[in-house]
């Protein structure tokens, strides 16, 4: 992206996530790895994630959109940037319908607006072998017990377009998740990096999640990482399909289907200005 182009940009929060919104249909203009780079250290631009939004790539679609970590990486998934992107598409017109298909690299959103500013994003079910090959091998319970700061603890390991590995322990804010985190990206396990979440269950239906997002550093709340904390613990017979996942600034209300795969996030999404970038 040139210098000299500058692009109208929409910042929104889905449960204290960070999104700007950079729409390519109404403007024309390109986002990539440098520009992305620019925005933070030029612009001193504060997010976690930026979504350009395309025109669709395949007929069967609405749009399409590519999703960067501030770091300028690419990330594959980014339910709360969804969220986010249907009140983008909602409240400006760019589709007037409720919903609609995204395509997100070869994975698609179905998105959902309802009414008092809530939507939800419906995913693919989830894949538990991809990446898998390169953890330890695991326990009855489909765990694997890796060490961090030479402590030995037990993960449980999902893929949902973007890796996630869940810790369900006890007293989450008490742990070193930053130290933990860092620590793990390019480790011999995530030589891509990792979504590193810590899960504290609080009842059948619900959880409590901190999460280190790989791009990005621990965040204040990861829709595809409470999708994970869900998928995992239902597997081993914590919680039930419906679940509300706690975060410092909210709940994300998640609900996974066993039987048929299909996993679906619902919550707010909060519209926090425009500015050029």
């Amino acid at each position: 992206m040139s210098k000299k182009i500058q692009l109208k940009a929409s910042k929104f929060s889905g449960l204290g996530n960070k999104i700007l919104l950079v729409d390519l249909i109404k403007q024309h203009g390109e986002i990539n790895l440098d520009s992305v780079i620019n925005i933070v250290k030029e612009k001193r631009l504060k997010f976690d994630q930026l979504i350009s939004i395309e025109s669709p790539h395949d007929p069967e679609l609405d749009l399409n959109v590519k999703i960067f970590n501030k770091d300028g990486s690419r990330a594959e998934n980014c339910v709360n940037g969804a969220r986010c992107l249907a009140k983008y598409v909602s409240d400006s017109g760019l589709i007037s319908k409720k919903k609609f298909l995204v395509g997100v690299g070869e994975k698609v959103w179905k998105i959902y607006c309802h009414e008092n500013d809530e939507y939800s994003v419906e995913q693919e079910a989830p894949n538990f072998l991809e990446g898998k090959h390169l953890l330890p091998k695991p326990d009855s319970k489909n765990q694997h017990q890796i060490t961090i700061s030479k402590i030995p603890i037990t993960i449980s390991y999902v893929n949902l377009g973007n890796p996630h590995a869940i810790f369900f322990t006890s007293d989450i804010y008490k742990k070193p998740l930053e130290i933990w985190g860092k620590e793990l990206q390019n480790s011999e396990w995530f030589p891509k990096g990792i979504n590193f979440g810590l899960a504290e269950i609080l009842s059948p239906t619900s959880l409590a999640l901190r999460v280190y997002e790989r791009g990005v550093g621990e965040t204040l709340a990861c829709g595809s990482s409470a999708c994970a904390a869900v998928v995992l613990g239902n597997h081993l017979e914590l919680c039930k399909e419906n679940v509300g996942v706690v975060f410092k600034t909210g709940t994300l209300n998640i609900r996974y289907q066993k039987t048929s795969g299909r996993l679906t996030a619902k919550g707010t999404a909060e519209f926090l200005g425009n500015l050029m970038i």
